[in-house]
């Protein structure tokens, strides 16, 4: 049985919103698509538009959208599956509409709104997040006091390439050193991030050069970040050992042996790589206060997100969020957290890190966790606050779905 749902008073929201006349046609500049383990987000760039149409259908399960009076630009491709999403594909159909079919691996709630974009508007899919009422979609958002305040901000991402210069960090067995790894991801993520609708990136270091631990938290604050994320690739004695892992600041202790031994091998890189001998602050314990708590909690929250979709893309050596006192995550207004995307020591590990494939892949993940986190719990002042009221609107002014 085939089942179309169409969202009955869509139509009337979007173009309460501002949504232009289809007496002009439209062009389809770009598409984007982010996952995690459960949900999904497709963002479409479009130069203007009418009304479009938003229906599912079973067998396999897709999600539609007509675009009337719309033709796909010329250097547009689908992007690749991933996660939840198997299949993305454009398709003609008469009267010159253009249709956008999303196919999943299983049936997922669908809802839509539009976004202003820099050049024309973005029509913002979510697949697997139902639709609530207003009163639920306002969660509770930590926003970094020194982040600008009204407007259409982008979300600003430091994406910091940990060790450099005179610290290799870890060295495979094949002699990979792990800060061209790092740096590698590192562009991977910042390009990524910066092709997603609302999001900025900036690199702590776009070089091989050595940066003490706590000049890269201030590169983050210099950038008015509203995140920090620290890649790395370690290693381990034994090199059986494989999959990524993610790292918050612990409040009580590391959550692991393995965890503590990791945080003090790292924040000892400063005195390995020659810093002041004077400044031994960084070998000290971690002390937490009551903000770095609440900013905590925050880091964990998209760490999960972070966690859920790097799980479909690999192995991960631990399925839930790690914790140890890493000083380069000790901010006290920006969510941190530190992503060991894989054990250089694992032979084959260090092989696919090296492949610009792999970094990508994980650098999809990374991205597309830190976009699902911001679209639930979106800062003031933001791109995503908009989508977010937007999408409030929509699920206030909307009946239920008819089924034809």
């Amino acid at each position: 049985m085939i089942r179309k749902t169409f969202c009955e008073g869509f139509a009337a929201g979007l173009l309460g919103l501002g949504a232009i006349s289809a007496s002009g046609a439209a062009e389809l500049r770009g598409i984007h698509l982010s996952t995690s383990a459960d949900s999904a987000q497709v963002t479409l760039d479009l130069t203007e538009g009418g009304t479009p149409k938003l229906f599912t259908l079973e067998h396999p399960d897709r999600v539609v959208i007509d675009l009337s009076q719309t033709h796909l630009a010329s250097e547009v491709r689908a992007p690749a599956a991933s996660g939840v999403v198997t299949d993305v594909r454009f398709g003609s159909q008469p009267e010159g509409t253009l249709r956008v079919v999303v196919q999943l691996k299983s049936a997922l709630a669908a809802h839509s709104a539009w976004a202003p974009g820099e050049e024309g508007r973005h029509l913002v899919l979510i697949l697997g997040e139902p639709a609530q009422a207003p009163a639920q979609l306002a969660p509770k958002t930590v926003r970094a006091v020194h982040a600008p305040g009204d407007g259409d901000r982008n979300v600003i991402i430091a994406v910091d390439a940990g060790h450099g210069g005179v610290d290799p960090g870890a060295i495979g067995h094949g002699g990979t050193r792990e800060k061209d790894v790092t740096l590698a991801i590192a562009r991977a993520l910042a390009e990524r991030i910066n092709a997603e609708p609302g999001m900025h990136a900036v690199l702590t270091r776009d070089r091989d050069e050595f940066l003490e631990l706590r000049d890269r938290i201030g590169r983050a604050h210099l950038a008015r970040a509203d995140m920090f994320i620290s890649v790395h690739a370690d290693s381990i004695r034994d090199r059986s050992v494989s999959g990524a892992s993610v790292y918050v600041l612990s409040v009580h202790g590391a959550s692991s042996e393995a965890a503590r031994w990791l945080a003090e091998r790292e924040n000892a890189a400063d005195l390995v790589a020659g810093a002041r001998r004077d400044d031994q602050g960084v070998l000290e314990p971690v002390l937490i206060d009551a903000a770095q708590s609440g900013i905590i909690g925050v880091s964990a929250g998209a760490a999960e997100r972070v966690v859920n979709a790097l799980e479909g893309v690999g192995e991960m050596r631990k399925a839930q969020v790690q914790r140890a006192g890493f000083v380069v995550l000790k901010s006290r207004d920006i969510p941190s957290m530190l992503v060991e995307t894989a054990y250089i020591s694992n032979p084959a590990e260090e092989r696919r890190l090296r492949s610009a494939r792999e970094q990508a892949r994980l650098a999809d993940a990374i991205a597309g966790g830190v976009r699902s986190y911001f679209m639930q719990n979106p800062p003031d002042g933001t791109r995503f606050k908009q989508v977010r009221r937007t999408l409030a609107s929509a699920a206030g002014a909307s009946p239920a779905a008819a089924t034809p």
